[in-house]
């Protein structure tokens, strides 16, 4: 019933109207509210108008809208056809902005599917385009996408210097959310060289522009990863303080997966600070709170959280059964790092009991 009422809604949007151009427009509207189903119909009557036969300008644009439709319900490849052939019009009509947008968005759909080595090469296609017009905000958003591919790779000393010609680019444009994003990878990224001080230096950046734009998104993830820095670096009256900063400005959001991933911070803080009880009874109001919710990455985080916290109380038996439990939930999940550290945790404390057991990721 809801996708005939929203075929209904487009065929009465597009009745009386015939002209390539506003269908185009009603088009980009609905899929800036994200409706691509109403779009998709406005744009397949603009395929066919007459002004779309007669200008390759409107055709290009048209096609390249339709990608983009078909990309946001994960039609990849009606999405990569429609990028492809919008490519090679505006390649013909020397539009190298519209040519070089539709390579950065088949490289984001091959970045989304996985193939990334595909992506970085549409990436360096699209970034060619971009410089030769020098569009700095366009060339941005294909360094980011590029950074991000890097990281995949695990280089991130190479993602790092790509996020940083990425910043640049955006600061030339003025665009100044977008530098705080950059801001973040840049400090994740220095967090998994284990480069703290400059990871939270970034992070702190990123955060102030978060707090002058109100995006609290991006505020809450700068708290989180920078309280982590300084739990690395035990600071831990640091790391306590961030958190608390962060309950404070927070709790707006009332965010269940917010205050999980809070909660599992704190519970590290507490058991640093040596308050096992504590840390005990967070984790236990964390587990319910997320079990409720279906945060099942969250779970699975609480209880290596819970085996780290028996352990650290000399309860090596329950300690091994949390971890075991917590290897399932990421087996289950495919979460490898996670995994893996599930693994070497149950090493540890089942060494203590001489009851080591093989786990193997299916």
């Amino acid at each position: 019933m809801r996708e005939l009422n929203t075929k209904e809604k487009s065929n009465q949007l597009c009745s009386g109207i015939r002209d390539g151009y506003a269908l185009l427009e009603l088009a980009r509207g609905w899929l800036k509210q994200g409706n691509s189903l109403v779009a998709g119909e406005l744009l397949g009557s603009a395929i066919v108008s007459a002004e779309a036969e007669a200008d390759s300008e409107l055709r290009a644009q048209v096609l390249k809208e339709t990608g983009r439709a078909q990309m946001m319900q994960s039609e990849w490849r009606g999405a990569e056809s429609n990028y492809l052939e919008a490519q090679r019009v505006f390649v013909g009509i020397s539009n190298l902005k519209g040519a070089s947008e539709c390579a950065r968005n088949r490289a984001n759909m091959q970045f989304q599917q996985g193939n990334y080595q595909l992506a970085e090469e549409l990436c360096e296609k699209a970034l060619d385009w971009a410089s030769e017009i020098n569009d700095h905000e366009l060339r941005a958003t294909i360094l980011n996408t590029l950074g991000a591919i890097k990281t995949t790779y695990g280089d991130f000393q190479e993602a790092i210097k790509t996020f940083k010609l990425c910043l640049s680019d955006f600061r030339s444009s003025g665009n100044l959310i977008r530098q705080g994003y950059v801001l973040l990878n840049i400090g994740l990224s220095l967090t998994e060289l284990e480069q703290y001080d400059e990871a939270v230096s970034s992070l702190n950046e990123s955060l102030s522009i978060a707090l002058e734009e109100k995006d609290l998104s991006l505020v809450e993830i700068c708290y989180q990863n920078i309280s982590k820095c300084y739990l690395e670096m035990n600071e831990t009256q640091l790391a306590k303080s961030v958190i608390d900063t962060a309950r404070k400005i927070l709790p707006g959001l009332n965010s269940a997966a917010l205050e999980s991933e809070l909660n599992l911070i704190d519970c590290r803080i507490l058991r640093e600070m040596g308050d096992l009880f504590g840390a005990e009874q967070l984790l236990d109001r964390t587990y319910a709170m997320a079990s409720e919710h279906s945060l099942t990455a969250v779970c699975a985080d609480v209880l290596l959280e819970q085996g780290k916290n028996a352990k650290a109380k000399g309860d090596s038996r329950i300690a091994v059964t949390k971890f075991k439990a917590a290897a399932d939930q990421y087996r289950h999940l495919g979460v490898r790092t996670g995994y893996e550290c599930a693994l070497d945790e149950i090493a540890s404390a089942a060494s203590e009991l001489e009851t080591t057991k093989e786990f193997s990721l299916a």
